[in-house]
């Protein structure tokens, strides 16, 4: 998150020169070779022989979990919540440790004709794994979450999303963006981007991203069961056409605010399955205030047909905002879902800071396509929660800190469950 902060205001910076030059074909005036023995920005080091700049980076995060009622995942899923009167409700207390969000970088700068070409990649240890053996050792997988390059305005490899406004996110121990924001999990998508920038703080993008069709089935598809979560990929289908997103963004002394837009064609397209087609799109309206001192005001609302994990919370796991679909009939829905978020961030000493957040998102269903009581039962029909945390850096290389996470899903059926979590963390940073 504060890498993608950082970068935001690095793209905006200077595009419009760049992009001129770029266009032109002039050389960039301001492109300088790094300075002698060292590298061209804090913490980097010159590349003997070249005048490219790198830095490597990253941190050690360990964290302890315990979940005061049902038993959550290594991060919190609010549509994975266990509903009352489940197995999985009944299982209280469960207490985890793991250093799965530990992460290591390499970030390079190379001054050109045209400005800096930068290259950034990230891996942690949230990959995928077939087996973990908890009295043994914590076999981890990397998973690589960044790797793109920048020339002036364009952008290009995976990346936030343009739709994902993280400036608008609170500090928090649990890395996942909570309800009313876009996951921090799956907020990172292989895309190409431009970037204008006028003066006076004004700022434009658009691009194109990795399309990927997403829902919930009423019955049995592929290898996806009753009321499951599909995807393109799980039912070995094909998606055509890329997903296509602008923002706009003002930032001033005061703050930042940022209005995004999404559209995309979700075509259910796969062996033995019917052709389905729907069009997918949603809009967010995001910012922050600085109050007093260092405090600050976030907020985000959004909104749109079907736009899945660009809401994240309401169907990261459950796929509850994506298409509805009924393999049998072929009928196909976009429901309308929307979140909102608001949070607020108190500096108690230079050191010492708390967050809170509270966030809440609401999810239709079309019952002519989903008619089976599994599909029901795991399509989510509204979520409610809050956060807060306490985080205190004894020096600026680590973070310590403590929060609690509540949580609570309705399905459409009514069902509904309650989540509490209090999380601490320890986070070393090299």
């Amino acid at each position: 998150m504060r890498k993608s902060r950082k970068m935001g205001a690095l793209t905006a910076l200077g595009s419009l020169t760049a992009a001129v030059a770029l266009l032109a074909g002039s050389p960039d005036a301001s492109a300088q070779p790094a300075s002698p023995g060292g590298g061209s920005f804090p913490g980097s080091f010159l590349v003997p022989g070249t005048n490219t700049s790198v830095k490597v980076g990253g941190f050690v995060k360990i964290v302890g979990i315990k979940d005061l009622g049902g038993a959550g995942g290594d991060t919190v899923a609010n549509d994975a919540i266990p509903l009352h009167g489940s197995a999985g409700a009944g299982l209280h207390g469960n207490f985890k440790m793991h250093a799965r969000q530990s992460n290591i970088s390499v970030d390079t700068r190379t001054p050109t004709a045209y400005g800096d070409l930068t290259t950034f990649v990230l891996v942690d240890m949230f990959g995928q794994n077939t087996s973990e053996a908890q009295n043994q050792s914590n076999v981890y997988n990397t998973r690589l979450v960044y790797a793109y390059g920048t020339l002036g305005p364009l952008l290009a490899g995976q990346w936030v999303s343009l739709f994902a406004d993280t400036d608008a996110i609170i500090e928090s121990v649990d890395p996942t963006g909570f309800i009313g924001n876009m996951d921090g999990l799956s907020n990172r998508s292989p895309q190409f981007r431009y970037t204008f920038a006028a003066p006076g703080g004004f700022s434009a993008a658009v691009d194109i991203e990795n399309p990927e069709a997403e829902g919930i089935t009423n019955s049995a598809v592929g290898a996806v069961g009753a009321g499951g979560a599909f995807t393109t990929s799980k039912i070995s289908g094909v998606d055509k056409y890329p997903d296509v997103l602008a923002r706009v963004r003002l930032d001033q002394a005061w703050g930042h605010i940022a209005l995004s837009a999404m559209w995309r064609d979700m075509t259910i397209e796969a062996p033995g399955v019917p052709r389905e087609s729907k069009a997918s799109y949603a809009a967010s309206l995001s910012g922050h205030v600085n109050t007093f001192g260092k405090d600050a005001f976030k907020f985000t609302v959004a909104g749109g047909k079907a736009p899945g994990h660009y809401l994240t919370t309401l169907g990261r796991t459950s796929g509850a905002d994506g298409l509805e679909f009924n393999p049998v009939t072929g009928a196909t829905a976009a429901p309308t879902a929307y979140t909102a978020s608001i949070g607020y961030t108190h500096w108690w000493t230079g050191a010492l800071r708390s967050s809170v957040q509270a966030g809440y998102g609401k999810n239709s269903v079309a019952t002519s396509v989903l008619t089976s009581a599994a599909a029901q039962g795991a399509d989510d029909k509204r979520q409610t929660g809050g956060r807060a945390n306490l985080i205190w850096s004894p020096v600026p290389q680590v973070d310590l800190g403590a929060e609690y996470v509540y949580a609570r899903r309705v399905v459409q059926t009514g069902a509904s469950g309650n989540f509490h979590r209090v999380e601490i963390e320890s986070v070393f940073k090299f």
